[in-house]
Parts: C-alpha cells; structure tokens; sequence
C-alpha cells in the first residue's frame, strides 16, 4: 500500500470513508405528503365526495394515457370514486391533476414557460420528475397539481409515486393487496422533486417460467385465449414494473413459452409501457436460439462453419427490433444455456467471440443508423462468458460489462480500477431465483434484504451502475424481496448494509398497517435466518447434528404458531395478502424442513432398533401431505380462480415423499452389527496413495490400480449398507473398486443434486449397497484409478452418520474486542448470516497481506477450550473476491501468536463452492491443543473487503 497515504490522521481517514459510503449515488426516494383533512392550500383530491379530474395531452407519449388511467383506477381503489380522465387543451374542473413530459404537454410546456413551475432540475435529465400545485394556472382554475416527468418514464413515475403516497402498493393486483378506504384526500403543498435514479437500467428477468407456476397460470387461467404468456400478460408485468419504478425487461424465453416476438403485440405492449427490452445471457441480439433456431432448417449453431446464417438470424431480428427502445446483448453462446459449440479450446471462445461482436456491432450500425458506440449494448459474463473475458476478449470500451453473481446472491467479480473507467459502465445480473448448480431454489425466496444490500452496495462502490439486473423466476412470491432490490437500484441512498434489516418494518407497515408491522417484522426476521443455514429446497441434503436439527424442527413450529397466531388480527381484506406474502412462505419453509428431518431424524432412529422411528416417519407423511394442502389454499386464495395454477411447491424438484423408517427397517437396525465410520486418512494404504484431511489424494496414477487397506472388529455378524461420503465427477460414472470381506460393493456412482458446468460435484453420502460383517476381524480394501473421485469416509450401518453436536458456538458479534484498521472500520451487518455479520467497511479498503497485518482491522473472542486436542471452527459467508489480484483473506492469532493467513476464495463450480452455497458458510479449521481447561484469545484480522464471519464453532 501506499505508505504517504498510511499518514494521513486516522480520525479523518475513518470520517472520509463513513462520508463516502452515506453519500454514494445521486437519487433521493421521493413521497408525497398526504392528508385526510383539508388544510390550508391543500389540493383536494378526494373532498366532500368529489373527484379531482385527471388531464394528459394526446401529443405525449402512450405511456402518459396508460398511468393516466391507471391513477384513475387506484383513486377509485382508495376512496370508491372514479376521476374523469381527458385531454389537457379541454380542462373542465376547478382542481385538476395534470400529466405530462416536458416538451410534450401543452398546458405543462405553457405554465414552464410562463414560469409558474421551474423544471431546470429536471431538464435533460434521465427518469426525474416534479410534483408540484400550482395556484391560478389558468382562468377558471383554482388550483392544479403538476406531474411533470423529464422522460416519459418520468412521468410515469411521479404519477404512480402519487399513486403510492395515497396507499396503492405496487402489488396491489400481484399480492392483492387492499388499500385502506379513505373518505378525503389531500395534497400538501410542496415541489416533491426526483433526480435521476441511482442505477440507469433496473431489470427483471423472468426465467423458469415452466417449472413453477407463470406459464401454467398464464395458459390455463389469465391468458386462455393464447394459452401462454403473451401481451394480456405482459402488460400486468410493465405495469408492476413501472409500479417499483424498473425500466427494463428479459422476457420469458424457456421452451414451453412462445418467443417474446413470436406475438407481435409483445414489443408493441412493452413500448406503450416505456419498457425496453433486453434479453438474457444467452439471447444475443434478441434472438432466443432455444427455441427460434431450427438446425434442420438453418444448420448447426456454430460460428466456425455457420457465419452467413446465424447473421442472418441476427439481421431480421434487428431489422424487427430497431424501432423500439432495446438493450442488445453481444457474444456467443450455444442454445441451451451451454458453453460456445465447437469451441475447442478458450482460446477458440476468445477469437470465435471477438469475431461475433464485431459483426453484431456492424449489424446493429447499418441497421439502426447511429453509431455503435450510441446503441445500447451489455456483454454478460454469465459462466464460461467471464472465463472468456478473462483470457483476453476485447470488449469495446461502450459495451456494459454485466457481471454476475455466483447464482446464489454473491458477486462473482467487480471492475478493477482501470476497468471502471470504461464509458460503457457496468452491472449485476443478480439472482432472486435459480435453475443451476448445484441446486435449485425455483419456489420460495429467502435471500434476505441484507445480503442483497451488501453484495449490490459492493457491486455500486465498484461501478455497477448502469444495469441491475434481478432474475425473478416467476415473479411470485417474490414480492418483498423485489421490492427491496428495485428501491435500493433505484436510490442506493435509501437502503445500505448498515440499515437494509429495517426495511421489513416500512415494508410490513406499509402493507398491513402500524399495528401489526412489529410482528411480521419479527416473524420474516426469523424466517431469513432459519434459511441461512439451509434454503427449504436444500435441507434434504444438508447434514445437521442432532441438536441442530431438532431445534431447526422447533424453531420454525414457533414460527408458524406465531404467523397462526397473526391471522386472527389480520384485517379481512387483507388476509389473501397476509396468506401470500407471509403465511405461506413460512408454513412452506416449516412443512418442507419438518418432512425432510423428520424423515432422516427416522432413518437415523430406525438404524439403532429404535421404535420411536415410526412416529418420526408418520409425521413426515403428514407434513408432505400439508405441502400440497397449503399450495392448493394459496391457488385458491381468491373465490374468482384468480391465482389457480399460479404456485406449484415442487417447481423442478420431485414431489416424491423422502424414504422413512418401516417396521422392517427398525427390525433390521436391532439385528445389525454396530455402525462403524471409517475416516480414510486412519486406513493403511499403499505408497501411491495418501489420506489427507479425510480425502483421499492420488499422488500417481502410473498405477492401474491403486489401494488402501482397512481392518476392524464387529461386534456380531449380519448384514449392512454400505455408504461413501464422496467428491465424485460429474460428467461421467466414476471407476472404483471396494471389496469387504472378500465380497466386491458394485454400484454406479452417480451426483446428487443439479449440475451444471462442472468438473465435480459436492461431497454427499452414496449408499453403495449392502456387505455381510463378521463378528471379529473385518476388512476393507478399497482402489481408485480415478483422479476426480475422492472418498472421504466409509460408513458401515443402516443410515450414515450425522455430524456431530458442536461443544460451543459462537455468533460473530460475540467479541470482546475490536480494533478498527487504519483504511477500514469493524461493522456489525444486522441481517446478515444467522443474525448479524461482522465484517469492514469501506467495501474500496486496500487488500493487505500478513507483513501490513498490524494495519488491518480486527476482532477477537475469548474462547473456552477443554483439556486435549480441540478443533476451532471459523465461518464466514461464501463471498467471492472482489476482482482479478485480490484476494478473499483473513489472518488468525491464538492467544498472540504468529498470524496465520487463510483465503477463503471458491471460484465458482468447484466442489468447495457448491459445497458452501448450500450450507451457508466457508469453513476454515485450526486445531488447539492445551493440558488443561483454558481460555483463548482467537483474534480475527480482516485483510480484504467483501469477507463477513458469520460464526466461530468449537468442536
């Protein structure tokens, strides 16, 4: 680092950085201030009965006329009275509501002109807008209220922010969430201004729409007369995203959806909404090549052998599309959401994808008839995309970088410095939902508000200020956490690490009123924290210790008698609203954990001859069949079939009931001889093999084979499965050879989980199949030639072991002592991990290394050890590195010794990766060993940003 800068005072230094991360960003949210009683210059909307009457000019833009009318109809949902709408050169009534662009609105343009409202903040400004009364603008006019947007987005937003201010949520249709009636409404008077928002472009990607419930429920309940997802459906989606104030769409584009220009109103609904249109990572130039290109037509999608026709494909697509506001996506990729076709070799990819930019930028030029460098365009380094960026691709210096996360809610890489200075800026593709690896979570969504916040303020603080991008499934049910992601892309200002677990609070209070808001702030609260440590579509894999897993059961039957519990205060209107976006996500995430652990917790009875096994199982059936009772309710909310077909609780996964106990099985457990786990690295093994930290490592494979042997005693003879836990490679079945007793196991080793572009999947238990143990001497051989299968432990009993009950836990924000560092300050993140992360700020804080280690911030705890060997278990979230050259490192002392450095960076793909995205954490392990009980002092040195511990276990 730079040792000048290391003089500047401490106290200013820290004031700076605080300073700089209050103030990022330029958009302040704005709300209008509303009355029910009629005060002195207040504009009456709703007085005595009478509607004020809504006015746009037929000159503005179609969008104008749309919300016109959309103001209209929530004015009539909060008071049961309807305003007239009509055009602006006919103003009949005393009090009108006037909307318009500048340069668009006659009577707007006018009052500019005349100087009755002053619009230079707003002029030649992206997305801003001005609400404002005006006393007398014109004879017979007693007062008007003003809606005077920039843009024709401007406009639409200032007036759904009025509408928002009388108490229409922007899910008023999508959540059914009814207003509160009120008799009066008036207007405070006051110049409400927005400035332009804080991120350019704020996107929804709607995605997987078949395997949830958008598709089903647009074929089969809302837009029956297509049978699909159309233009009836799409213009509810431009509406809700006006609503929360987004700009731009990637439409729909699995195979059971028609192409969004298959319809031709599509585009055409999309331009009336002011939404432009991009499409995702792997529809370049609008084209979606999954279901728009026919090889038996058109030939291979492969830019080797078949250039003149896939430009072909791109120049109709742009000769349609050119008319229209659009965001164009550049590169290649193949039709399934695959690596590049016929692509050899990165080197291939890098030349294959310079090539096909060049040629979609020529296109795009001779087409639309501006410059390049002025047309829209994003490159997604979505996957092997940022592999190819990485290894030398030429990106034009206009061309938006949109980086991704790693499918899970953390960044994959931000701009360095010399890369944020691109005119083309940059993004985040960010996922609220996920088809991938190595799991899905396509139903319920539980990434919380905060660590959205921290990862996007990071991504903000390093550029990404051109496009947000949120993949959202099938828009339901991710309403909150949607609502929270647009807002801070809107205002970044508004919600930041150090307060975004207040926004549940605005969020219950604003939906279901004051009274109830602490409650359902509590409840989510909680909710977001039990997923933490396990997505409801993960537990089923995920090893919890006995105490875990019973206080995980129990925890979250708090949790539903408290949401039960609500119910009853709920106000009658609002109760389908309640069932949405509370009850159900709650009661999903209880009946799908109690399933699945109550099914395992009865195996695990079951493989010791335990009879109280059978109840465990027959609540696990019971909690299965509550599965698909409280989803047929939810599609059922509404008497009208509104919602039917909209939720479906096994989107991609198997709606199959897990395996319990049986009588036969707890029969089986009492016969067996005892289970018996044998940790590889205690096996006697051959020279080419080694066991290292319980994985078996091939230092050679010049043998054909190679072997390890293992020996123990039974306590009596029978029969026993046989599991491995195991790191094994995706792509094909893996060779082995294990052989007990002189009896060989033989069995396909196949992944669990979904895989996608990788080498290796996460370490889970294979039940191979069953072995005869002698009562005595038993032994085990075992030979692998293969490098990418890697055995860890070998468990000999009816259910594998679970993991062990911790001797102490410890959350992060149980320190003793801090130091802030001299660039950086410890921060405790409310929300963050199992309750609270700790971690530093400013997210721009120089990387240090273990010789600048008394320069970086810290934190130390006071542990308690026991006499002998203890193992000190430190978690943090699974982030990544911020970008190229730095690292993801933190250094640890005991009780003053020599710090040891640990980087925690797993690049995304890798067994490591999966393995930490499921279970919430990044482990790194130090092992202790004392005489007698004693304490330690174990002090934590942050050496980057972007790392957050999450917890300290002892084992």
């Amino acid at each position: 680092m730079n040792r000048k800068q290391s003089q500047i005072p401490r106290s200013l230094v820290l004031f700076l950085f605080s300073f700089l991360s209050i103030t990022i960003g330029s958009a302040q949210t704005v709300k209008v201030a509303v009355d029910n009683t009629e005060g002195k210059q207040h504009f009456p909307l709703i007085s005595k009965g009478v509607c004020a009457s809504i006015y746009y000019d037929d000159a503005d833009h179609k969008v104008v006329e749309l919300v016109a009318g959309h103001l209209a109809d929530d004015i009539e949902l909060v008071s049961s009275y309807r305003p007239e709408t009509s055009l602006v050169n006919n103003i009949q009534s005393k009090y009108p509501v006037i909307i318009g662009t500048l340069g668009h609105n006659q009577f707007i343009d006018s009052l500019v002109a005349s100087g009755k409202i002053d619009v230079s903040a707003i002029k030649g400004q992206w997305e801003s807008f001005i609400i404002t009364t005006v006393k007398k603008p014109a004879p017979g006019i007693k007062q008007a209220l003003v809606i005077t947007g920039s843009d024709r987005r401007g406009t639409a937003y200032g007036s759904f922010t009025l509408s928002e201010s009388i108490g229409v949520s922007p899910w008023y249709w999508w959540a059914d969430i009814i207003p509160e009636k009120q008799e009066e409404i008036y207007i405070k008077p006051k110049t409400y201004l927005q400035s332009s928002p804080s991120v350019k472009y704020r996107g929804i990607f709607i995605n997987d729409e078949g395997f949830g419930g958008l598709n089903v429920w647009a074929c089969k309940t809302y837009e029956t007369e297509i049978g699909d997802i159309g233009p009836k459906t799409y213009a509810r989606v431009f509406e809700l995203m006006l609503r929360l104030k987004a700009n731009l769409i990637w439409p729909a584009m699995h195979a059971c959806t028609k192409p969004f220009y298959c319809y031709k109103e599509n585009p055409v609904v999309a331009d009336n909404y002011a939404i432009v249109v991009g499409t995702s990572h792997l529809e370049q130039m609008h084209c979606n090549t999954m279901t728009e290109w026919d090889e038996d037509q058109t030939g291979p999608w492969n830019y080797f052998v078949n250039r003149e026709r896939i430009q072909s494909f791109w120049q109709d697509r742009v000769d349609l599309t050119k008319g229209y506001e659009n965001f164009y996506t550049l590169g290649m990729r193949g039709t399934e959401d695959i690596e590049m076709q016929g692509a050899e070799s990165v080197d291939d990819m890098v030349r294959i994808t310079d090539q096909s930019i060049s040629d979609q930028r020529e296109i795009l030029k001779n087409t639309i008839g501006q410059k390049a460098e002025e047309i829209p365009q994003v490159l997604c380094t979505y996957k092997e995309v940022l592999v190819t960026y990485q290894n030398g691709l030429d990106v034009p210096d206009d061309v938006t970088l949109l980086w991704a996360d790693d499918n899970h809610g953390y960044t994959r890489q931000l701009c360095t410095p010399e890369e944020q200075k691109r005119s083309g800026g940059s993004g985040v593709y960010y996922h609220l939902s996920l088809l991938g690896t190595p799991e899905d979570y396509l139903w319920l969504n539980t990434i919380s508000p905060s660590l959205v916040a921290y990862e996007m303020t990071k991504a903000y603080e390093y550029g990404a200020d051109r496009i947000w991008m949120f993949n959202i499934g099938d828009i339901k049910p991710h309403e909150k956490e949607l609502t929270f992601a647009l807002q801070m892309a809107y205002d970044i200002n508004r919600w930041m690490p150090s307060n975004a677990h207040l926004f549940l609070a605005e969020w219950a209070e604003d939906t279901f009123g004051k009274e109830l808001a602490d409650d359902i702030t509590a409840i989510l609260e909680n909710y977001y924290r039990l997923a933490e440590s396990g997505k409801p579509e993960h537990c089923y894999r995920l090893d919890y210790s006995p105490l875990e897993l019973d206080g995980r059961i129990e925890a979250y039957r708090s949790l539903s008698g408290q949401v039960a519990e609500m119910k009853s205060r709920v106000p009658e209107t609002l109760l389908p609203a309640y069932y949405q976006l509370v009850e159900y996500p709650v009661l999903g995430c209880r009946w799908i954990n109690e399933r699945n652990l109550m099914a395992r917790r009865s195996l695990q009875k079951a493989a010791i001859g335990d009879m109280s096994a059978l109840d465990d199982a027959q609540l696990a059936h019971h909690c299965h069949t509550q599965l698909d009772s409280i989803t047929h309710y939810y599609n059922a909310i509404n008497n009208d079939g509104k919602w039917n077909h909209i939720m479906c609780w096994h989107p991609w996964m198997s709606d199959e009931m897990p395996d319990v106990a049986s009588k036969e099985l707890v029969q089986l457990g009492k016969k067996a001889p005892k289970s018996h786990t044998v940790v590889l690295e205690d096996v006697i093994c051959s020279p080419q093999l080694t066991f290292k930290d319980g994985v078996l490592k091939q230092e050679s494979m010049s043998e054909q084979h190679q072997a390890g042997e293992y020996t123990w005693q039974a306590d009596k003879e029978g029969e026993v499965p046989v599991w491995i836990f195991a790191t094994i490679p995706t792509s094909y079945v893996p060779s082995y050879k294990l052989t007990i007793n002189g009896g060989e196991i033989k069995s396909e080793l196949k992944h669990i989980g979904n895989i996608w572009h990788t080498q290796a999947a996460a370490p889970v238990w294979y039940k191979l199949g069953h072995a005869h143990l002698n009562k005595g001497s038993n032994t085990m051989q075992l030979s692998l030639p293969d490098s990418l299968l890697n055995i860890g432990e070998i468990h000999l009993g009816w259910y594998p072991p679970s993991r062990q009950n911790y001797k102490k836990q410890m959350m992060a924000e149980d320190y003793v002592k801090s130091k802030h560092g001299q660039l950086s300050t410890i921060n405790v993140v409310s929300g963050l991990g199992l309750g609270k992360g700790v971690c530093i700020m400013p997210f721009t804080s120089p990387s240090l290394n273990v010789s600048h280690v008394g320069e970086a911030a810290w934190v130390e705890y006071d542990i308690e050890l026991s006499g002998g060997q203890s193992e000190i278990e430190i978690r943090t979230l699974p982030t990544q590195r911020i970008h190229d050259g730095r690292t993801l490192s933190y250094a640890v002392s005991i009780n003053g010794e020599e710090p040891v450095v640990f980087d925690v960076q797993a690049d995304e793909f890798t067994p490591e990766w999966q393995d930490n995205v499921i279970r919430g954490f990044t482990s790194r392990k130090i092992s202790y060993s004392a005489k007698d009980s004693e304490p330690v002092k174990l002090r934590i040195y942050f050496l980057d940003p972007g790392l957050v511990i999450r917890d300290i276990v002892v084992n």
